[in-house]
């Protein structure tokens, strides 16, 4: 602030400048403007923005556990993936290969989808953990919410629509049957249906004259015929396999037929058994969405911890 002067005029007529009282008082005050305080601010900014928050030690264990947790269903989920795509390979190792059946209904496909959905989906779990990326997270979380989504849905459809499951499941033992020499992991299936619920064919072993390889006009060597899973005793002297003890038994009454084989249906048998674990799939499914569960709420607290962090950036 300039100090202003006065002219004053001596009783002898000689003109002078001297400072008023007022303004001598002025001088000794300490000399301040607003850009001195924005010159302090710039050099220390502690003293209007307080420090940024800092992740605390149980953010940073949530974030570790949440890279562990989803690491593991990486790894499963690309175990899976290999044993579909080994499945797939082993049946048509050349390019171009006769298959004997086509892809779209190969079983090995669900082993692929289900091992490719579940390590990508892991994989940006733990990416988005190590890597602190939201865009990760949330992708990870609504992928968790859809996939939770789709397994309440499919619960309330099986308890809906029972008797049309039921049929639809009935339809694809049939199939089975009728395919059971074309594509192994069909033939791996049903034979230990048959042998481990001591049944053979849907209803009764006459079921397997549907299929063109055991009917009795065929031409093969396995005419008129069942599986060997379906033997009561499939093993020669308790130790060695008899691939050739169903042989001739849908020819036989039966009586004689009973003496060899198991004559009752496994559609009777598969549902007796899906009733008696029905305790076992409720708590395999009520633990699989508990496990997804843990893993969304370990992502949305890594989440909410890096928006914190990034507000102050």
């Amino acid at each position: 602030m300039a100090l202003s002067r006065v002219r004053l005029f001596q009783p002898h007529g000689e003109e002078g400048t001297r400072l008023l009282p007022q303004e001598s008082r002025l001088v000794e005050l300490p000399y301040s403007s607003f850009e001195d305080e924005d010159d302090t601010a710039e050099q220390d900014p502690g003293l209007w923005y307080p420090d940024p928050p800092k992740l605390s030690p149980f953010s940073h264990c949530v974030r570790y556990l949440a890279f562990l947790w989803n690491l593991l269903f990486l790894l499963l989920g690309l175990l899976t993936l290999a044993v579909g795509v080994w499945g797939l390979l082993a049946k048509s190792p050349l390019p171009g290969g006769d298959r004997g059946v086509p892809l779209s209904s190969d079983p090995m496909l669900l082993f692929v989808l289900a091992g490719l959905g579940a390590s990508s989906v892991s994989l940006a779990g733990c990416l988005g953990a190590f890597r602190a990326s939201p865009c990760l997270l949330r992708f990870f979380l609504g992928a968790l919410l859809a996939f939770g989504g789709l397994e309440v849905l499919g619960g309330l459809l099986v308890l809906l629509a029972r008797r049309r499951l039921r049929d639809a499941l009935r339809d694809l033992l049939l199939l089975c049957l009728l395919r059971y020499q074309e594509d192994p992991d069909l033939q791996f299936l049903v034979d230990e249906v048959q042998r481990s619920l001591q049944c053979c064919g849907l209803e009764s072993y006459r079921d397997w004259e549907s299929n063109p390889y055991f009917n009795c006009s065929s031409p093969g060597v396995q005419a008129c015929s069942v599986p060997a899973s379906c033997c009561q005793d499939p093993l020669e002297n308790g130790s060695v396999p008899n691939a050739q003890c169903g042989f001739g038994v849908l020819g036989l009454g039966a009586a004689l037929a009973g003496a060899v084989v198991h004559t009752g249906g496994c559609g009777v048998a598969l549902a007796v058994w899906l009733r008696g674990q029905a305790g076992a799939i409720a708590a395999g499914a009520t633990t699989l969405v508990l496990l997804e569960a843990v893993g969304a709420l370990l992502a949305l607290k890594v989440l909410r911890d890096i928006s914190a962090v990034r507000v102050w950036e």
